[in-house]
């Protein structure tokens, strides 16, 4: 491999190029906030009170992010995964007295693993037979015939799965049941899951939820647009998400780098072969930035992956042959964006994920089969997990 040069700029009158013979990226996607915009003194300079971004409030100590809301009056912006958990803790902390309130625009699809179903679908979700019922990149012909045949059996498990959850949890009754089906949410991992009596504390009073398409601030708290409603605040966290592209483009001084990375017209997948080295740059690999349902095993085989390329056990095909793989990610994001009605999270894998490991296990040399002696039918109906990849080195 050639040298790769890289100037790293330090908070000082200088900067200063150190040379290396391979670069590996490891700076995630949740470190640059993304902040809604809002009209002229109607953003968080009018507000009295203190605005932060959930990200900043996850760093906090425990004991600091008890006195920021503790007793306060406390406003959430945002019902992903931050926000749902954000609301509950508040709600634990100050109950009905100082109630938390959830301003959301879409309400998402949550499990809740005290339910038998719950744990149940987890289970059944990362097997093998799961990945059967969905269109997978470079599948080829008969696993796409197979996936086609199979997809009412998906659509009939995902049915299953909202009416159960409509039926013992109070969506209804709260106004969270989502806009788009369980189905969608599952190719673009829209889905969280629900901390403990949180129905609970909106029946109680220790949550307010409050659905509206947009917010101003004003000085004692916001507004919501349409309605005009006034929810009065102390504090106000934004559960508004991340900007990963963002994050990753900022690395780079070079704008050639920065337009073939991230600067693609592609909003579904980074063009990264195997979701870590960029076909025309071999010396360089991102490990970190591709979702799935639980990331970090994924991410510690992206690593082993790249530890055996640098060893040598892995070699990379050819440019046009890494670019082909590429394409069939990216036309399967494509896919899976559409039958997800446009909520698809870029570089998502959560319904591809045993697929993409056995990828990664046939390059360095591994059988992709992880449950050699449990038998035929344990490697297609039970789930794969971190334990399955232990013995990769």
């Amino acid at each position: 491999m050639g040298m790769v040069e890289v100037a790293i700029l330090i908070f000082h009158p200088f900067s200063q190029t150190y040379k290396f013979d391979f670069l590996i990226l490891c700076v995630g996607r949740y470190a640059v906030a993304k902040h809604p915009k809002f009209p002229h003194e109607a953003g968080p300079e009018v507000f009295h009170g203190q605005v932060l971004h959930s990200m900043d409030f996850s760093r906090m100590p425990h004991a600091d992010a008890d006195e920021l809301t503790r007793g306060k009056r406390v406003v959430v912006v945002g019902s992903g995964k931050s926000g749902i958990d954000i609301v509950a803790q508040c709600a634990e902390a100050n109950g009905s007295k100082y109630p938390c309130t959830l301003v959301y625009r879409t309400a998402n699809w949550t499990m809740d693993p005290n339910l038998k179903w719950g744990a149940f679908f987890e289970k059944m979700m990362t097997s093998r037979l799961a990945e059967l019922m969905v269109h997978k990149p470079g599948e080829g012909f008969v696993l796409s015939l197979l996936a086609t045949v199979l997809t009412p059996m998906r659509w009939l498990i995902a049915r299953a799965t909202e009416t159960y959850y409509k039926a013992l949890m109070p969506m209804r009754k709260h106004g969270m049941v989502p806009d788009h089906s369980f189905s969608a949410a599952m190719l673009g991992w829209r889905i969280s899951v629900l901390p403990d009596r949180f129905y609970d504390a909106v029946d109680e009073g220790g949550i307010v939820l409050k659905r509206c398409d947009s917010f101003s601030f004003c000085a004692g708290g916001v507004v919501l647009d349409g309605t005009g409603e006034r929810v009065d605040a102390d504090v106000v966290i934004l559960a508004t998400g991340f900007d990963a592209d963002r994050l990753l483009s900022g690395v780079f001084a070079s704008p050639w780098f920065r337009e073939i990375i991230v600067a693609e017209p592609s909003d579904t997948m980074l063009p990264l072969y195997r979701h870590c080295v960029h076909p025309r740059i071999p010396q360089m690999a991102v490990v970190g930035y591709a979702e799935s349902a639980a990331s970090i095993y994924p991410y510690e085989m992206m690593a082993k992956w790249v530890a055996h390329l640098l060893d040598g056990t892995v070699h990379l095909p050819s440019v046009a042959a890494m670019e082909r793989s590429v394409a069939e990610w990216e036309s399967w994001g494509q896919w899976a964006k559409r039958r997800s009605g446009g909520f698809f999270l870029k570089s998502c894998i959560a319904t591809a994920t045993t697929w993409y490991h056995d990828q990664l296990c046939r390059d360095m040399g591994y059988s992709p089969r992880r449950k050699r002696g449990e038998g035929f039918l344990a490697d297609w109906l039970q789930p794969y997990g971190p334990t399955d990849y232990a013995g990769i080195q």
